[in-house]
């Protein structure tokens, strides 16, 4: 039975990734009056089959990246609070694998589609937010051009001096441009 609900969360989330997905392209245009009258909202069971980053996951063939949050990149390196050198963006991934139950299920909401074609999804494990505990460890940064939603959990990150806070850092996002 399981098995089968899984199955059909896949099925249903990769064709509406597909859908929102053209929609979003502007392959498959609507017009504004379907906008006006058509609700979208597609959330449901997840089952993480890996996690790829510290904000991004696979449910098999689906790419998700978690709404609202921008971790260290994989090989991004920061420096603790005595000038040395760690691994932030692969503690990050670790931090994100711990946050997972051993069954890997969550419950996600679609928040977006990338522009690589990634589920931009809010995903929470029962009832903590994945986002929120992510910012909030110190392991992933308020995403502030796409959310203000973590911005509080970041700043007690900050005031706490957990993960990356730690020492200094440089913002993934800046990270990426130079790397």
């Amino acid at each position: 039975m399981m098995r089968n609900a899984v199955c059909f969360a896949s099925f249903f989330f990769g064709f509406s990734a597909y859908l929102i997905a053209g929609i979003m392209a502007g392959m498959m245009p609507l017009s504004d009056a379907a906008f006006a009258t058509t609700s979208y909202d597609l959330s449901g069971p997840v089952t993480v089959t890996k996690v790829s980053d510290g904000d991004s996951l696979r449910s098999g063939k689906l790419r998700i990246r978690i709404f609202g949050i921008d971790a260290p990149e994989l090989k991004q390196q920061c420096q603790d609070q005595n000038g040395s050198a760690w691994a932030c963006g692969l503690a990050a991934r670790q931090q994100l694998e711990n946050l997972l139950d051993a069954d890997k299920l969550l419950h996600c909401e679609l928040r977006d589609v990338d522009r690589y074609g990634r589920l931009v999804m809010q995903c929470f494990r029962g009832t903590v937010d994945i986002g929120a505990a992510m910012v909030r460890s110190g392991h992933a940064l308020a995403y502030r051009s796409f959310s203000q939603l973590y911005v509080a959990d970041e700043k007690h990150a900050s005031s706490a001096r957990n993960g990356v806070w730690q020492g200094s850092f440089q913002p993934p996002w800046e990270w990426r441009q130079q790397n």
